[in-house]
């Protein structure tokens, strides 16, 4: 009978990570997906360039996307922004005071009314249509950064 015991002297596979957990782990930090896939360099590269792409569109007078009904393509700028994870909650609180992701339905809401304002004002800024582009730009580059993880995580990529 062979003996089922394993080899001391063997190497040991490590167990594989799940693909998902780099994923979310870049969600949650731009390029903290890669620096658990031990690509450290590129890492804070990609860090430095989403981060610093989020600050220019937030400095530059731009707003994170609402959600509207008569606008369809409002919900895949309203879902980039998304992408940016956790510091798109900076965005919205300092361009919409708040989390908000779409305006209140009665035309009489003061909340609505607050928001427009807040909206307005923004838009009167000179670089706003740059800066919401910027914002737009930095939730596109974490999205491809989280399928680059995926990539390297399940080895299509090395």
């Amino acid at each position: 009978m062979p003996d089922t015991a394993p080899d001391p002297s063997s190497p040991q596979t490590a167990p594989a990570v799940s693909p998902l957990v780099p994923c979310v782990l870049a969600w949650l930090v731009p390029g903290l997906g890669h620096f658990s896939l031990g690509r450290r360099g590129r890492a804070f590269a990609f860090f430095a360039v989403v981060l610093a792409t989020f600050a220019l569109g937030l400095f530059s007078g731009g707003t994170s996307s609402l959600a509207d009904e008569q606008q369809p393509l409002s919900y895949l700028a309203t879902f980039d922004n998304l992408a940016l994870g956790p510091i798109e909650v900076i965005a919205r609180k300092v361009s919409l005071g708040g989390l908000v992701y779409r305006l209140p339905a009665e035309e009489s809401d003061p909340r609505r009314q607050q928001i427009l304002s807040r909206l307005r004002e923004r838009v009167r800024h000179p670089t706003y249509e740059y800066g919401s582009t910027y914002l737009l730009t930095a939730g596109l580059m974490n999205m491809l950064l989280i399928l680059d993880a995926f990539d390297i995580a399940t080895g299509r990529k090395s």
